[in-house]
């Protein structure tokens, strides 16, 4: 079983400048998708497209074709 989250990116900033995080420019979107064929929910793909529609179409085409 596969399942995936969706999420803004972000820069985290150096420990000079604070360590701080802050929305990227231009705004993107990534997917982190989880399987758990070992009975852990592990990271098996990360995604990056430029739209939260773009992304989640992707991710749920990643999930349906099994890869």
């Amino acid at each position: 079983m596969k399942k995936y989250k969706i999420y803004n990116s972000r820069y985290q900033l150096s420990k000079k400048l604070g360590g701080a995080e802050v929305p990227s420019k231009p705004n993107v979107f990534h997917a982190d998708i989880f399987d758990n064929r070992s009975g852990i929910w592990k990271r098996c793909a990360f995604l990056t497209r430029n739209t939260y529609d773009e992304c989640q179409r992707e991710a749920d085409k990643y999930i349906k074709t099994g890869n």
